[in-house]
Order: C-alpha cells, then sequence, then structure tokens
C-alpha cells in the first residue's frame, strides 16, 4: 500500500500495543511511522513491542514535542507518495484506505480523501463501548481558499485524519512552529497542533469524502494529552498565550491565502479574522450550552444505576449506530474487538 501513517504517542503504551496488533491483523502492508515523545521507560517497552511484528514496516522515532511538530521535523522520512495522520486510539478501514488511494490516482484536482467515520465512547473503563456514535469529518470543495476556508468555520469540521498526497502535507506542515520556537511563537498547544495545519490543509486544496467505512475514533478518558483538544471557554480565549497563538495562527495562515487567491495581505487577513472570530463565538455559545446540559447530566448520573440505563438505551435502541449492529459489521468488527480487548 502506497501509504505511510503517522503515529504520535506519548506514554501510551497500553494504545499503542492495541493499534500496531490490530495492523498486524489485516496485513497492512503501507508504513508506520511512530514518533514518540515517552519518557524513557516506556519508550523502552514501545521500541521492544515494534521489533516483535516482523510482519510491519514500522519505522521509530523517539523526540520531544507536539505532534504536528513531531510530523514537520520527520516528514522527509516518508518513503511513500500519500500519508495520514493518526491518532494512537483512532484505526482506519483497510478497504477504506485502499477507496481514498484510489480515488487520488485517479483524480489530481484533490489533494486529500477521507471517508466515513465513527466515533467509539468509553467513560470509565477503556475496555468496555458504552455507546457509538457517527463521526463526521470536513469534506471541502471550492475554487479559492476563501471558499473553502469560508465552508470549514462556518460548520468546523476535522479534516486531518483524511489521506494527502506527500508534497501537499509538506506544505501544510511548513506554518507549524518547531519544537524549538514553539514557545515564543505560538505557545497555545491546541492553536499550534490543531488550529493551524486544518487551517492550511483547507487553504490549499480540496478534499472528497467517500461513502466508505474509514475511521474509528476511540474516545475515552485518557484521550486529551497535555491539553491538546480545545477547550472553548472564555478563560482560554482571554490569556495571553492564546492571543500570541490566534496571531500567529492569522499571519500564517492570511499568507497562504493571499499567495493562492492573488489578493493582498490585508483583504486576506481582514477575512480569516472575520470568519475565525465567528468560529470562535459559535463554539463559546455552544460550550455554554454543553456546560449547562453537562451539569445536569453529571448530577443525574452520579447514581450508576441511572448512568448505566442511559448508556444501555444509547448503544442499542436511540444511536443511529447500534453497537449489535457495528460489531458484526465486516469492516468495523475487528476493531471494536480490538478496543474491547478480544483481538
Amino acid at each position: 500500500m502506497n501509504l505511510s501513517i503517522f503515529i504520535p504517542t506519548k506514554n501510551r503504551l497500553y494504545y499503542v500495543s492495541k493499534l500496531i496488533k490490530y495492523y498486524s491483523s489485516i496485513e497492512f502492508n503501507g508504513e508506520l511511522i511512530i514518533l514518540d515523545s515517552s519518557d524513557n521507560e516506556i519508550k523502552d517497552k514501545i521500541f521492544e513491542l515494534i521489533s516483535i511484528y516482523k510482519n510491519l514496516k514500522i519505522k521509530y522515532f523517539h523526540s520531544l514535542g507536539l505532534p504536528c511538530a513531531m510530523m514537520k521535523k520527520y516528514i522527509n522520512e516518508v518513503s511513500s507518495d500519500y500519508v495520514v495522520f493518526s491518532g494512537d486510539d483512532d484505526y482506519f478501514v483497510k478497504s477504506g484506505l485502499n477507496d481514498c488511494l484510489n480515488f487520488l490516482n485517479t483524480n489530481p484536482n484533490f489533494s486529500g480523501c477521507t471517508g466515513e467515520g465513527i466515533s467509539v465512547h468509553s467513560s470509565s473503563q477503556r475496555n468496555k463501548i458504552d455507546y457509538i456514535e457517527n463521526y463526521d469529518q470536513a469534506k471541502i470543495y471550492g475554487s479559492s481558499s476563501k471558499e473553502r476556508l469560508s465552508i470549514q468555520f462556518k460548520k468546523y469540521r476535522v479534516p486531518i485524519f483524511s489521506i494527502f498526497r506527500k508534497n501537499d502535507f509538506k506544505n501544510f506542515l511548513e506554518p507549524v512552529p518547531n519544537t524549538e520556537n514553539f514557545n515564543n511563537l505560538c505557545p497555545d498547544k491546541a492553536i499550534a497542533d490543531e488550529y493551524i495545519i486544518e487551517g492550511a490543509m483547507v487553504a490549499y486544496c480540496n478534499i472528497k469524502m467517500l461513502n466508505s467505512p474509514y475511521l474509528v475514533r476511540h474516545i475515552h478518558k485518557d484521550r486529551n494529552i497535555d491539553n491538546l483538544v480545545p477547550d472553548y471557554k472564555k478563560d482560554w480565549i482571554k490569556s495571553s498565550n492564546f492571543e500570541i497563538s490566534k496571531n500567529y495562527f492569522l499571519k500564517k495562515i492570511s499568507q497562504i491565502i493571499s499567495k493562492n487567491d492573488q489578493i493582498n495581505l490585508e483583504d486576506a487577513s481582514k477575512f480569516l479574522k472575520e470568519i475565525f472570530e465567528f468560529h470562535l463565538k459559535y463554539e463559546l455559545k455552544k460550550e455554554k450550552s454543553f456546560i449547562y446540559k453537562n451539569f445536569f447530566s453529571k448530577t443525574i448520573l452520579r447514581f450508576n444505576i441511572i448512568k448505566n440505563f442511559r448508556y444501555f438505551l444509547k448503544r442499542n435502541i436511540f444511536s443511529n449506530r447500534k453497537y449489535s449492529t457495528i460489531k458484526t459489521n465486516n469492516n468495523y468488527g475487528i476493531i471494536i474487538s480490538s478496543i474491547e480487548g478480544n483481538l
């Protein structure tokens, strides 16, 4: 398979071991690139684990840094024409990867391609699935950077799990701050490690979405390593780190817009600032609504019997992704078994 999967990780041997075992079980013949920021003890165990799987092509690098900075550092180690990012707890469906690669091979006007996704939720025990939901990703098509970014920020969906052409992926990583200058240029981790690369992805290219089973995200209590997941609260937006990082983000993505759309930098900056502020206001409003609902839910769900009954209904009756259907699905079933520890 003409594909490399970047897998950044930090002190999560449990998830890395499951993921590597999964790719071995499906006879994945692409390239896995493990970017490990773990402490020495965990690092040694991961390295030892990798040596067991002789049937996989695995490259391993140990270096400290945020995932995007690590990918920027090691992008030239990619030996394939296509590359995709994965968390150490995310799974790709083999047939979905092949479908996306086939599409990109025959559609040069698209730089990225993705498929259908689901999110598997484990609230307390990491090997117990409480419920499953759809996981919507970005599908972007527009004739200009401005048009594509307008689509993205009016209804924000992540594009980072799409397969991209290697040379395009290099361009996406160019504005990402290096580990050495991260604290000075863009000290907010969420902006440095999500908004910059995803803004670049959308500014540069079109992304196709296929109706193919493609991605499984495991949502669990251990997932937010070092606070990388954006927390849309006023104290975050008012922090000095956020303001410095926002300005860096606006500067770098505006430069891409100006160059791609052949407009002056001032107009590009004004446009991006407006749509980004619209996005933040929307997310703040949504977060406020979520806090109220979550407070009520937590109050009620302190009683385990109520919590378990709620999960039963969501898992088996009210969800559009019923557990029994996903479990027996030829594409998703083996991933469910991996998460549950039955692989």
